[in-house]
């Protein structure tokens, strides 16, 4: 039997955090929630929240001009 989905927000940022993208996504664990995190290539840096906890804050290697 598979867990129930509930709803995370991953914040996107840019390099300089002037850029904002929000998208919200439904995962069974905080695990599926952080590889789709890694899969949507938001931003350079990108925070993962389930509610009121930050479950994790990602960076990238990728910078945009």
């Amino acid at each position: 039997m598979s867990s129930p989905s509930k709803p995370y927000r991953i914040y996107g940022y840019d390099a300089a955090y002037k850029s904002l993208i929000v998208e919200c996504i439904d995962a069974a664990s905080d695990e599926e929630a952080i590889a789709k995190a890694q899969a949507a290539s938001l931003g350079c840096q990108c925070e993962i929240w389930d509610g009121r906890r930050l479950v994790m804050q990602l960076e990238t290697d990728r910078r945009q001009a």
